[in-house]
């Protein structure tokens, strides 16, 4: 527990997506506010949110005039077109004299840095911080204040504080995703809207059956649909344990929501906090202005993850509190093999790249290695389903010397996420591994890059969820010591062509498997058939089926719970690229990857050898790089639906704000593979 310092109050930060908003939440007692411009941040729902160039230089005036700061949210992905456009407006900020910005794109970080931007820099909760180490390896990049993931305690937050002795923001009031911060790329991939470009669709708020994917039946309990519709934060109750945790600042979300509805809000929470510090010792929650805020906000509310894990208390199962759904189901694009022939240009890149393979686990790693392929993945989550085969670190220690023997070299995966826990089993396999180390390690986050960094030698291969999107992310990486990087899974093939080309280091390109929609702290299976979480004695029956969510046009995304009880819900179609594999053979394009972290052994022997084919044949300048034989077998035997992924998506290269809110889109196509979009939904 923190010493409280009555000089130096805890922050009530106040979102303000209106002129009227700001002078509302200002009227109310917010000792900060953050705003934004019409782009490059999280809310891009309408073009009345926001604030034109003009008006944000008043605004920041209006701020300052009555003793409240100003921080400007810069929070969303970049394109290399947007982040060349910053350079000059980050220029026009620093004369708006804002007292922060809040950031998330690590381009941006590296682009402020090499300016030698003097406005101060906070990390964004989308930079998704959970451990002191990401932590250290931000300030020592110049960030000022961490705002962390929205999946850790109190605790924790306060823990990041402590060890890194940094300043840190938490959430307390308002919508909240379900998904693991800038994690969610289900919107972006299946609608083209992206969550981490502030144009979300939503659909972890779809209606949803929890099912056993091998015969469809239906699990949950009738009533419960909406499984994955988390409810508002609210830890108006916990204000004393906040101040005490050391935080800097709490945060109320809401920078879509008008005057009327922002300003009781921060009012009540100003009361309290005020009420505290004059007293702590006689202090006790106003449970009348409890009540009020809790039937002023749209949402029932619930402490989410600040205290323990969250249970079924913690969603909205009903749906009857849910103020709009901006969609209620999407289909994803068909496979059109026709239609992607035309991507297949005759462009052979010298050298020629590897083939890199994910696979589930050890013993099927080892099932491979005669198999076409020069680089073999394994490790990070292991999946717990009733196919889950466990590898200890002496298989780990068995692979890769008999990858070496075999002539293949192997990469070792990270978790997604690390804390305390994952963190120490990273640093024990690389013990384990330190006489016979494997030739990279696959990070997942800046706190496991960091960790490495400074326990090995090994090269260092920045994945997938570091969202990487731009030139100047590379070269913050590869200032960190990353020689390899997988672009982010958002991007089509123009933007992943653009990135090859201008990135500071080698590239791995995606070329066929499952793709990640949603990463959930949440258990939606331990939650909704035992109504037990990690925390609990569960029972564990994620190891007992095998399962899936099935959306309202009877799509089955896969489910699975790993060893650390985080679910990972997946896309429902797998990227296949079989007819447009020269379009992604781009300059810096060092590996292709099969990402079969879901496949049996069988099917991924033959993924390999038509892969490996097509690409022997297109790199002999073969313009029929693989055999229609070969191509309908890895087509019509594939376990799951296939697609392009994201790669045939369009471009939008500079993001504009929608100009109407979404409500109850439904996407879906018909026989010829036309998209149909309407704002209602008929079941068949």
């Amino acid at each position: 527990m923190h010493k409280i310092n009555k000089n130096k109050r805890i922050e009530l930060l106040a979102p303000a997506g209106s002129q009227e908003a700001l002078e509302a939440v200002i009227r109310a007692g917010a000792d900060a506010v953050y705003l934004s411009s019409k782009r490059y941040a999280m809310r891009q729902h309408g073009d009345w949110l926001n604030f034109k160039d003009e008006d944000l230089a008043k605004a920041i005036e209006y701020a300052h005039q009555h003793n409240v700061k100003a921080y400007i949210t810069l929070n969303s992905l970049l394109t290399s077109l947007e982040i060349a456009s910053l350079k000059e407006y980050l220029l026009y900020l620093e004369e708006l004299k804002p007292d922060a910005l809040i950031i998330h794109d690590l381009g941006l970080l590296y682009l402020m840095n090499e300016m030698n931007v003097k406005i101060p820099k906070h990390a964004s909760t989308m930079m998704n911080v959970h451990h002191s180490q990401a932590a250290h390896l931000l300030k020592e990049k110049g960030i000022s204040r961490i705002i962390t993931s929205r999946d850790i305690t109190v605790f924790e937050v306060s823990n990041i504080s402590k060890n890194a002795h940094i300043e840190v923001e938490y959430f307390v009031h308002g919508d909240m995703c379900i998904s693991q911060s800038a994690q969610c790329f289900h919107s972006g991939i299946a609608t083209e809207m992206s969550s981490n470009r502030g144009k979300c669709l939503k659909s972890c708020r779809w209606k949803w059956n929890l099912i056993d994917r091998e015969n469809s039946q239906v699990l949950a309990q009738v009533e419960e649909k909406y499984v994955l519709a988390r409810k508002d934060i609210c830890l108006f109750h916990q204000i004393p344990d906040l101040i005490t945790a050391g935080i800097a600042s709490l945060k109320i979300e809401g920078r879509s929501k008008k005057a009327d509805y922002l300003e009781p809000i921060v009012g009540l929470y100003r009361s309290a906090i005020d009420s505290y510090y004059k007293d702590p010792t006689q202090y006790r929650t106003n449970f009348k202005d409890m009540n009020l805020l809790k039937n002023h906000t749209q949402r029932e509310v619930h402490p989410n993850h600040a205290f323990s894990r969250p249970g079924v208390d913690s969603v909205g199962l009903t749906g009857k509190k849910e103020p709009r759904f901006f969609s209620l189901a999407v289909d994803e694009s068909p496979y059109k093999p026709t239609a992607l022939e035309k991507l297949n240009t005759s462009r052979p890149i010298h050298p020629a790249p590897k083939l890199a393979v994910r696979c589930p686990n050890v013993k099927t790693a080892l099932e491979i290695l005669t198999s076409d392929c020069d680089w073999i993945y394994v490790g990070g989550e292991i999946f717990t389903g009733k196919h889950f085969t466990p590898s200890s670190s002496k298989d780990y220690l068995k692979l890769v010397e008999q990858c070496h023997l075999a002539g293949k070299k192997i990469g070792i995966q990270t978790p997604r996420i690390t804390t305390d826990r994952e963190l120490f089993e990273i640093k024990e396999l690389v013990h384990v591994l330190s006489d016979s180390p494997p030739d990279e390690y696959i990070v997942h986050n800046l706190g496991a890059l960091r960790t490495l960094r400074n326990l090995t030698d090994v090269s260092l291969h920045a994945d997938f969820s570091f969202n990487i999107w731009n030139p100047e992310a590379t070269q913050l990486l590869k200032k960190e010591g990353v020689e390899l990087f997988t672009p982010g899974v958002e991007l089509n093939l123009e933007q992943i062509s653009t990135l090859s080309q201008t990135a500071a280091m080698p590239m791995e390109t995606m070329v066929h498997g499952v793709i990640p929609g949603m990463l959930l702290e949440y258990c939606v299976i331990g939650t909704h058939m035992t109504q037990t979480n990690k925390y609990d004695s569960c029972p564990g029956p994620c190891s007992n089926i095998n399962y899936a969510l099935k959306d309202q046009l009877n799509n089955s995304h896969w489910l699975e719970a790993d060893q650390y009880c985080r679910n990972h819900l997946f896309m429902v179609k797998d990227l296949c690229t079989i007819d447009f594999l020269n379009a992604l053979a781009n300059k810096n394009t060092l590996r292709f990857r099969i990402e079969g972290v879901l496949y049996e052994t069988d099917y991924l022997k033959k993924l390999i050898q038509a892969y490996s084919t097509a690409m022997n044949n297109m790199f002999k300048k073969d313009k029929n790089t693989i055999s229609e034989e070969v191509k309908q077998e890895i087509i019509s035997k594939a376990p799951r639906p296939l697609s392009a992924g994201a790669y045939t998506n369009k471009n939008e290269d500079i993001s504009e704000p929608l100009t109407k809110l979404p409500t109850n889109l439904v996407i879906s196509y018909d026989e010829n593979g036309n998209k149909i979009t309407q704002d209602s939904l008929k079941v068949k």
